[in-house]
């Protein structure tokens, strides 16, 4: 058993998919013998570091022992200054942070954090850690050099192409790995019947607060009559986004094919996944992360799930694990879309004995290995 420290830079209670993911994370690390804190800052309205909150919310069991910390930095208060703010914010809390746990935690703790920030002053302080680096940024290209400078640092990049785009010394390698999301396998049923020619889009309407493309779906439903068999189940929020897409629906008649169900709970999520024949990977090109550097929790959840994939032809999309299995289209290609769909009836789903190389469990495993190497 090991004691474990787990600070990270993002806001609880969310529906957000990297909250989601942390929270599975958590949970499996203590699943495996261990003992975790969460450390993060209470920077929302809505945050909150209550343990029964957190467990009812993310739909979790295990004993957690949670801190949420002040934090009184400006948020969005000046929007060209916005981002600027946060990196300041970020930085400052952090520095105060790894202070903190210098003083309490003994050097046999083993921290992990999602923040790059948190990960810099904890291996200055040459702390064991694992930095989850998922996405890039230009103080992430200036701060994980730093980082690896400490032996005792690892950073766990979530695709390949992530990795190769720091362009790290060959001389760090022993402490460079790459780890893909996985799926939570408990929240899912025996036996779930599935409903025909049914589609689900699970995941925020919004990405980087511009719109997901799901105009492109209510265009494809529109003008081709060989999706008329078909029903689209669209899962997320915010529910401003959600209004919108419904008048477009409406406006387009498309009500008996197309419906929104706004943010639904874990459980209930995993249930219309089961239900659901076709999941889709849909995502625009104006921004690297969702072409080169994603690694979608649901996609890990349509597989095991037993739907066949359908995804625009991302860089991103073919690098994941069985992407063989995922029928690609070009962005905004409505006729290759429809073709994708239609064809996905001749592939086989993937059996589920070959599905636990992606369980959340194993990758919990393999994060504990690449510690304690």
């Amino acid at each position: 058993m090991s004691n474990i420290c787990y600070i990270t830079y993002q806001s609880f209670p969310s529906s957000k998919a990297n909250t989601i993911q942390t929270m599975a994370n958590l949970k499996y690390l203590i699943k495996n013998g261990n003992e975790v804190e969460l450390i993060f800052p209470l920077r929302e309205k809505n945050s909150s570091d209550n343990l029964i909150d957190l467990q009812s919310f993310y739909s979790f069991k295990e004993n957690l022992k949670v801190t949420g910390t002040e934090h009184k930095y400006p948020f969005g208060k000046i929007q060209m200054f916005e981002k600027m703010f946060f990196i300041f914010s970020h930085a400052a809390w952090s520095r105060k942070i790894v202070k903190r746990v210098n003083k309490v935690y003994d050097l046999n703790t083993l921290f992990i954090t999602r923040s790059e920030w948190v990960a810099y002053f904890l291996s200055k302080c040459k702390l064991n850690l694992v930095y989850e680096c998922h996405q890039s940024s230009k103080i992430k290209s200036l701060l994980i050099p730093l980082i690896v400078k400490n032996k005792k640092s690892k950073v766990i990049f979530l695709n390949e192409l992530l990795c190769e785009s720091f362009n790290l010394e060959k001389e760090f390698n022993p402490q460079i790995n790459v780890l893909h999301n996985g799926v939570d396998t408990e929240y899912f049923q025996e036996n779930i019947k599935k409903e025909k020619n049914s589609i689900i889009f699970v995941g925020n309407l919004l990405r980087f607060n511009k719109d997901r493309n799901i105009e492109f779906l209510i265009e494809s439903f529109k003008n081709n009559s060989s999706l008329d068999k078909y029903k689209l189940k669209l899962i997320g929020g915010p529910e401003n986004e959600r209004t919108r897409i419904d008048k477009l629906i409406f406006e387009n008649n498309l009500n008996e094919n197309i419906k929104t169900y706004g943010e639904l709970s874990r459980e209930d999520t995993i249930l219309e996944i089961q239900k659901s024949e076709i999941g889709l990977l849909l995502n625009k090109s104006d921004n690297l992360h969702s072409t080169q550097f994603t690694s979608p929790l649901k996609y890990f959840e349509f597989l095991y799930g037993g739907l066949k994939v359908v995804g625009v032809d991302f860089p991103a999309h073919r690098v994941l694990p069985f992407a063989e299995n995922i029928l690609l289209f070009s962005e905004n290609n409505i006729e290759e879309f429809v073709n994708c769909i239609n064809s996905s009836k001749n592939i086989e789903s993937i059996m589920k004995n070959k599905l636990n190389s992606i369980s959340l469990d194993l990758r919990v495993k393999k994060i504990i290995e690449i510690i304690q190497t």
